[in-house]
């Protein structure tokens, strides 16, 4: 715990002979930092003890201030006020410590620095008293020592790559994995500052020892990219070459080759290197010279992208390989023709079939050995009873057929019709999201979202935690995915080192809010990790002046800028503690949405005996519920429940039960989309048996309960069977109630179609299932169709002249737009339930029996939506001029609809609702 030098009280006062006699001394033989000797340091640190012991301290200081100001020079002045700020602040005074480290450091008094920085970390690990001393060990030749303070730069000082890289250079005998470790982390950072000659000082020892790392030389790759440094990037990866070439790992010597190639595309050594790599790969197969001479890889002056591209993809037409085509499945080449121009494949329906090369390059895709689909063409039982008796294994096959990496859509794609049917794959799919959470070496990409991803190294929780951290760039998501390690502290420890490391920088940003979240961050992981050392670059007096300094709209903007919930309450804390309108900005804070430390922010008041402030707000948002609806139903359902019961409150149950009742028709529009807030409130209302309500009616008046149900027969979302059920409870609760003719508080709309979104069209069900019929034709059947007659009229020959195949290809490009089009139609729909038609007012749903003035006949009409008109049936679409006239009105209204210069005068005999079979209901 910090000291804090105060008077003593027992009267003491200093012995100023010590200090005297030590200042003259060193005036008299003009001591400096090139001529103190060590010993005199001892002496320094004896004196302040003495004074401390002795409770003359603040004296003694006074003293020691008055000298330094007098001889700025003064070593032995300079050294104790040091001493001193630290005994006050852990982080001591920064600019004393480099004062008298740079002085000593520029005379090369090693062993004096290294009592120096000794005497610093008595107080705490601070970083430069650590880097100063690992310099004295290093030039002291005090590796042991050395090793130590090494170790502990490294933890703490992860952005500099130099104690990285000494600290793994020290240690490459006694833990090679951890040194290569820190040698990566020093390259990546060498990379990134372009120091390079650095990082190449350090890259033969990491091609030796991490040459199989091929992500980590990736990131290398990328980084130097990003510097446009293709040349020196080529001359790193040339040595990747040499361990695979040994191996004869001939897959990743041709991986690096092509990297070389694709910077340097001029190389005739790396074109050599790669064809003789080819052969080396290639060498049992039977048309590779063929290949390699129709590639012409070995011509400098064709492009090497192209020639590499045709080699590849014709080599993989072997006796023995296997292929997919998009209508026949998986095929396995049975053999080549002897003159080398056709090939023959056993599809499953199709066995034998000739094909020419030139046709199976351009239609048929090659599959690897252990690909998925040739496992399932070979085996399908093995694969279905992989699927369902070993899910963990059937991701790992299927994401290393697609390279280790697939996009959720493309595998809903590949799994339907064989393994799941359609309506399955929710399901499915949720199973698979409980695989990731459990299996280390398949997991979600952090920077692509909706991909899936195979590690074959297993990928720890921390190091998960720490990619996803790095690939965003949104401070709230960032922090967030800091506080779920937080909440794992167990299985992310290392992920907590990272984030300490990283919100220790972030106290020294600019921005307020920043050095705010990442003091609030290093807060909660200090509970996490009680033995993760680290020190706050915020001191607490700054600290007090930042939160004093906010006006209170500021604290309520930061506030609501902060979204997780433990990083919330943590700035409210620091509100309560410091700032001088506290009050002002808690009761703020109880208006925030959502509602996450509202409950905290109350609790707080509560215990504070603030009950005029909170009367004061529950009053304000019950008389402004429309303004903050989802704070208005938490303090309803707060009050209501009884989990707030106190006798300061001043607002009456009862008057809150009928506000309650009032909102709910403003819902429909205050929430247009979700039902969160709806559901709140009738839980409120009507939950745990409808207890609440029946105590509320036997306690009312008749007309308290008449407004009650004008209110709630005017909610457009509540079904006239909820309407009836409440209905019934007022008549079993007030038998004797007398129902005057009461409209409620507001009219209901006029205009059905004020609250309809543009995009959205109304539809029976009828309809709906219909049009669906229509798209899964569109997609399975005939786009199915389509494809096959394609794929058929490319087999016919050139192309250019086939009329069959420029047919289907049109065909096509129609089959692909109505699809979107019926796609886009089905998600604008929404399913009009027809049991909730009213039948007081003509609406959609609707059937109207109208008598046309002019001329007496009568004519009766159903009003649906587009999908459901029918004119022989007398269906009309509710956007049509007649049904727009009619809508709203009542029996006994008059509609007039006007056409061109035509006026028809409509009146309104009957209205019904709407039913399926076509008579009214």
């Amino acid at each position: 715990m910090p000291e804090t030098i105060t008077e003593d009280k027992s009267n003491k006062t200093a012995d100023s002979d010590k200090l005297t006699s030590l200042f003259n001394e060193e005036i008299y033989v003009r001591a400096d930092a090139s001529s103190v000797p060590a010993s005199k340091f001892k002496i320094y640190d004896d004196i302040i003890e003495a004074y401390k012991a002795e409770g003359t301290l603040p004296a003694a200081k006074q003293k020691i201030e008055d000298h330094f100001k007098e001889h700025p020079e003064s070593i032995s002045a300079k050294y104790m006020l040091m001493i001193l700020s630290f005994m006050e602040d852990p982080m001591g005074d920064a600019n004393l410590v480099k004062s008298i480290l740079d002085s000593f450091k520029a005379h090369g008094k090693w062993t004096i620095i290294e009592y120096i920085t000794d005497s610093i970390l008595k107080f705490g690990d601070l970083i430069l008293a650590l880097r100063v001393k690992a310099e004295a060990l290093d030039k002291l030749k005090k590796n042991k020592e050395l090793k130590v303070v090494l170790e502990k730069l490294a933890v703490k000082d992860k952005k500099n790559p130099e104690i990285a890289k000494k600290y793994a250079l020290s240690i490459m005998e006694e833990d090679k994995p951890k040194a290569i470790s820190y040698l990566k982390q020093a390259a990546e950072i060498f990379a990134k500052n372009k120091d390079y000659q650095q990082m190449e000082e350090i890259w033969t020892i990491l091609v030796q020892n991490n040459y199989e790392d091929i992500a980590f030389f990736d990131k290398i790759e990328r980084i130097l990219l990003g510097h446009r440094e293709k040349t020196r990037l080529v001359g790193l990866l040339y040595p990747l070459v040499d361990p695979f070439k040994a191996m004869e790992e001939w897959d990743r010597v041709i991986y690096f080759l092509k990297k070389i190639l694709e910077h340097e595309p001029a190389s005739q050594k790396a074109r050599n290197e790669l064809i003789r790599s080819y052969k080396q790969k290639y060498v049992n197969h039977s048309l590779l010279e063929d290949f390699l001479k129709m590639s012409e890889l070995g011509n400098n002056r064709k492009p090497v992208k192209v020639c590499i591209t045709n080699f590849e993809r014709n080599i993989v037409f072997d006796t023995g390989n296997y292929v997919m085509h998009r209508n026949w499945g998986v095929g396995k080449i049975t053999s080549i023709s002897q003159t080398g121009d056709s090939i023959f494949v056993d599809f499953e329906e199709k066995k034998e079939h000739k094909l020419s090369i030139q046709m199976a390059i351009t239609s048929l895709k090659p599959l690897k050995k252990d690909h998925i689909w040739v496992h399932h063409y070979e085996s399908k039982e093995e694969v279905k009873s992989l699927f369902s008796e070993n899910l963990p294994e059937f991701l790992k096959e299927l994401l290393k057929s697609y390279d280790n990496r697939m996009m959720v859509a493309d595998m809903k794609n590949e799994l339907i019709g064989v393994f799941l049917k359609a309506d399955e794959w929710s399901k499915w799919w949720a199973k698979v999201k409980s695989v990731l959470k459990k299996e280390a070496n398949i997991g979600m990409n952090p920077k692509k979202k909706d991909e899936v991803v195979y590690h074959e190294k297993a990928i720890t929780h921390s190091e998960t935690l720490t990619q996803k951290f790095q690939a965003n760039a949104d401070l709230n998501k960032k922090l967030e995915i800091a506080m779920e390690a937080v909440r794992d502290a167990d299985e992310a420890v290392e992920a907590g080192e990272f984030f300490i490391s990283h919100y220790v920088d972030e106290e020294n940003a600019k921005d307020p809010v920043r050095r705010l979240s990442a003091y609030l961050y290093l807060s909660e992981a200090s509970k996490a990790w009680p033995n993760e050392e680290f020190t706050h670059q915020i001191r607490e007096s700054e600290l007090q002046s930042i939160i004093q300094s906010l006006s209170k709209e500021e604290a309520l903007k930061i506030s609501k800028g902060l979204e997780n919930t433990d990083i919330k309450k943590g700035f409210k804390d620091l509100i309560r503690k410091y700032h001088p309108q506290a009050i002002d900005i808690l009761v703020g804070l109880l208006f925030e949405v959502p509602v996450k430390v509202n409950r905290s922010v109350f609790q707080n008041l509560v215990n504070d005996e603030k009950y005029a402030e909170l009367n004061l707000f529950i009053e304000t948002v019950s008389n402004k519920s429309k303004d903050h609806p989802e704070v208005f139903l938490w303090v309803a359902k707060s009050i209501l429940s009884h989990t707030w019961k106190f006798d300061w409150m001043n607002i009456s149950e009862d008057n809150l039960v009928l506000r309650v009742f009032r909102i709910l028709k403003p819902l429909a529009k205050i929430e247009d989309k979700g039902t969160k807030l709806k559901n709140q409130a009738m839980d409120i209302l009507f939950g745990k048996d409808n207890t609440l309500l029946r105590e509320t009616l036997a306690r009312e008046d008749d007309e308290y309960v008449r407004k009650l149900y004008a209110l709630f027969r005017e909610v457009p979302y509540v079904t006239d069977l909820e309407k009836d059920q409440l209905l019934s409870l007022i008549n079993e609760v007030k038998p004797n109630i007398v129902w005057d003719e009461y409209e409620g508080e507001e009219e209901a709309d006029d205009d059905p179609l004020a609250n309809l979104p543009a995009d959205v069209v109304l539809v029976t069900r009828q309809a709906f299932n219909a049009k669906k019929l229509d798209f899964e034709n569109l997609v399975n059947v005939e786009m199915v169709e389509n494809s096959r007659d394609i794929g058929e009229a490319q087999e016919k020959g050139d192309l250019r002249e086939n009329a069959e195949y420029k047919a289907a290809m049109e065909k096509q490009v129609q089959l692909q737009a109505a699809i979107k089009r019926l796609e886009a139609e089905l998600k604008s729909a929404r399913i009009l339930d027809l049991s909730e038609v009213k039948t007081d007012k003509v609406a959609i749903g609707s059937t109207v029996k109208l008598k046309n003035k002019q001329t007496n006949e009568l004519v009766t009409y159903s009003i649906l939506g587009a999908w459901d008109a029918d004119t022989e049936r007398n269906i009309i679409s509710y956007n049509s001029p007649l049904a727009k006239s009619l809508l709203g009105k009542t029996v006994g209204s008059d509609a007039v609809l006007i056409f061109g210069s035509t006026e028809t005068t409509y009146e309104v005999l009957e209205i019904s609702r709407y039913s399926m079979s076509g008579q009214e209901a």
